[in-house]
């Protein structure tokens, strides 16, 4: 346990917990149950809390705000009294599982515990005149006002509150107990932009925070409480890691800035896999998406949608006679994928060569997926230490490494070999299956959405559409693989539910939208 929690976590990667905690089945109410029971108890024997003391606890309206009412709540079960101050109106609570805490000790506890709604930050002076009245019973102050996504200036009346925290701790000496992270402090720095509350304890849950550390302005002591978000969470993706790589345009943008894919692919055998890549990019939502392929399929892609846009150069399979043309559109583009249904001509293979020099000179970031994967195996020192994703299935990885895997169920002899394989190329590895394996040579996750019902052709060509997708919109890798193996899997749960069985990867591209809604 102490090992475990001596780890260190961003409040993002906590998030991402949180989340996927939800996502495998345990509500938040139950992490925020465990929280204020953890932070009870432990003050309760901190601080020797009994019948004849009082605690007095500010709370602010989001989640952090929610584990100090469950923390009152607690210490009543230890027959200790407590005058919760929450600063905002009880309205704007933003979670449902703060809401139903504040109720409960609002409108039920309300012998051992009193409320206090706090609107302006002129009324904390008649806090100061209450607590010279009565003094000699408080014995602690806890802070749960902000949370760990606090950035910049912090607001009237927290800020008031946060001063005054801090001067009744120097002035009448009682001692303030922090609620995972001193409020105003940027957990991830473990700087205050503006101001922060100067705490003696900081109980913060699952892991200590990447930023927090113990020091003589704001932090005297920090103790990790774990709240029962699973290893699991960590191991396998779920929503708080989709959510996390879910872009939005900003009100100043203007065509081009939200994504400008380009797709290569396509053969006079293959016209409907760069198809599907190239929809689900634009259904994505990007700005521009551009498919590149053979004049001998042009007008059959064209002809899917008005939205596609495609460029071609004649003959059935593309060539080195098509280099100029696909460099300057590399040059455009955010995010290339290179290999739906492009074929294993020895032409094509000497233009992958060259597009991938180029590409690692201009530090474009990429997706080489399908027969690319077949066509680069003895190439694969063109792709060390790019900024890219191959998505191999078993077979292909195969093909280009001479490795068999170990069953996908066999998660950590399977995760092993993948994650070698992607240390020494230093690049991102989504092998697909029936579990898929994500990697970056290290850190590993495991992606368990799906069904049956998805080994149908085009489905991989989905993938790689949105792993470029997300690549576009300014990803990582890491993290667009991860979220395009999440979205594509529930993608296909979604259609089985909708549609049935009987479903195709162009009822994936429709659904999109409507999935990624039902997500959110």
């Amino acid at each position: 346990m102490e090992r475990l929690n001596s780890e260190k976590i961003s409040s993002e990667q906590m998030a991402i917990l949180d989340n996927n905690a939800e996502w495998l089945g345990l509500p938040k109410g139950y992490l925020m149950e465990c929280a204020g029971y953890s932070f009870a108890t432990e003050i309760v024997k901190r601080y020797d809390l009994n019948e004849n003391s009082k605690v007095l606890i500010f709370c602010g309206t989001g989640n952090n705000g929610g584990d100090g009412f469950v923390v009152a709540r607690h210490l009543s079960s230890f027959h200790v009294k407590s005058k919760v101050i929450l600063l905002g109106n009880p309205m704007k609570i933003r979670s449902e599982e703060a809401n139903l805490n504040w109720n409960i000790i609002s409108n039920s506890l309300t012998y051992m515990i009193e409320t206090s709604i706090i609107n302006d930050s002129t009324d904390i002076v008649n806090l100061g005149i209450l607590i010279d009245k009565e003094r000699p019973d408080y014995k602690l102050i806890i802070d749960g006002l902000l949370g760990t996504g606090i950035r910049g200036k912090v607001r009237e009346p927290v800020a008031t509150a946060i001063d005054f925290i801090n001067e009744v701790r120097t002035h009448q000496k009682i001692p303030v107990a922090s609620i995972d992270v001193p409020s105003g402090l940027d957990p991830d720095t473990g700087e205050a932009a503006d101001k922060a509350v100067k705490a003696d304890l900081v109980i913060t849950f699952h892991r200590n925070k990447k930023g927090m550390k113990v020091d003589n302005e704001y932090i005297s002591e920090i103790i990790v409480k774990p709240i029962g978000i699973p290893t699991e969470a960590k191991l396998f993706l779920g929503r708080g890691d989709f959510l996390n790589a879910l872009k939005y345009r900003k009100k100043d943008f203007h065509k081009g800035q939200f994504g400008r894919m380009l797709v290569i692919g396509g053969s006079k055998n293959y016209s409907g896999a760069p198809a599907f890549s190239s929809l689900t990019g634009i259904k994505f939502g990007l700005d521009l998406v551009i498919t590149y392929t053979p004049q001998v399929i042009a007008d059959v892609l064209r002809s899917y949608s008005p939205n596609m846009i495609v460029r071609s150069y004649k003959g059935d399979w593309l060539n080195m006679d098509s280099f100029e043309e696909i460099a300057w559109l590399i040059d455009w583009a955010n995010a290339i994928l290179i290999g739906p249904g492009m074929g294993e001509k020895p032409e094509t293979e000497e233009l992958l060569v060259n597009l991938l020099k180029k590409i690692k000179a201009e530090q474009k970031s990429f997706v080489l997926d399908a027969d690319a994967l077949k066509l680069v195996k003895n190439h694969l020192n063109l792709l060390k230490g790019q900024s890219c994703i191959l998505t191999p299935h078993e077979g292909e990885f195969k093909i280009m490494t001479e490795i068999d895997l170990p069953p996908y169920e066999q998660i950590k002899k399977r995760g092993n070999k993948i994650s070698e394989i992607a240390k020494d190329l230093e690049l991102t590895l989504l092998v697909k299956g029936p579990y898929d394996y994500i990697t970056n040579g290290t850190i590993l996750k495991i992606n368990r959405t799906g069904c049956p019902e998805m080994a149908v052709g085009g489905t991989g060509d989905v993938l790689a559409g949105l792993c470029s997708a997300f690549l576009a919109t300014e990803n990582s890798p890491y993290l667009s693989a991860c979220s395009a193996a999440f979205l594509n899997g529930y993608l296909g749960e979604y259609c089985k539910e909708k549609i049935g069985p009987r479903f195709n990867a162009l009822d994936m591209v429709y659904n999109l939208n409507d999935a990624i809604l039902k997500l959110r």
